[in-house]
């Protein structure tokens, strides 16, 4: 290959130098161009490399707390919504029936209401109550009355359990009956534990639970 001249030697030299100067001219001319763009590629390669994705997350865990906000809500509407019916039946009952239910327990604060209910029972069927003695119950311990299960033997912390000891004059077989299935049939829960009762005698004497609502 045949070695370039002096003159195009210089003449490429000459040409680089003219690059360098339009290069330099246009750097100076449009540097705050230069720089004003190269800020904006960062800024653009920044938003969709860094800043996007943490939007796109943000946005993501934003709506999951709305979705999960919305669905507490509606849940605590809905048993609003379901305390608020309860009540409306509740006020809507005939306060005769929820005074039925609530004499199944009664307050125990009405232990007096006890006596007279049960010497009513008795004087209506044409005996004669002789006396009447109660004891509070602390310990329940179940008296295989019914078949149930362990679970069930042992009866809430709301509830105060009474025996109370009955003692009756005038008694026949007749009216024997007829006092049990008074207190069979009386709204006030009662447990017969154990009787005494001899035919040619007119005295007997029952002992029997009772239960009362400590509220």
């Amino acid at each position: 290959m045949a070695q370039k001249s002096q003159e195009e030697i210089e003449d490429s030299i000459e040409e680089r130098k003219n690059i360098t100067r339009q290069l330099n001219k246009f750097l100076s001319d449009y540097f705050n161009w230069v720089v004003a763009g190269i800020v904006l590629i960062v800024f653009v390669i920044g938003f969709f490399a860094i800043l996007l994705p943490k939007y796109e997350q943000t946005v993501k865990l934003i709506d999951a707390g709305n979705q999960q906000q919305t669905l507490d809500t509606s849940s605590k509407q809905n048993e609003l919504d379901k305390i608020n019916k309860l009540l409306a039946t509740y006020n809507g009952i005939d306060k005769k029936y929820i005074d039925k239910v609530n004499a199944i327990a009664p307050s125990i604060q009405n232990k007096e209401e006890l006596f007279s209910e049960l010497n009513y029972l008795i004087s209506v069927n044409q005996l004669s109550l002789q006396s009447v003695s109660l004891s509070p119950i602390e310990n329940y311990q179940d008296q295989g009355l019914m078949a149930i299960s362990p679970a069930q033997q042992a009866i809430p912390n709301e509830i105060q359990m009474v025996n109370v000891s009955i003692a009756v004059n005038g008694i026949d077989y007749e009216s024997f009956k007829n006092l049990l299935t008074s207190l069979e049939n009386n709204l006030r829960l009662i447990d017969v534990l154990s009787l005494n009762f001899a035919p040619g005698s007119s005295n007997t004497t029952l002992m029997i639970d009772t239960y009362y609502s400590k509220d």
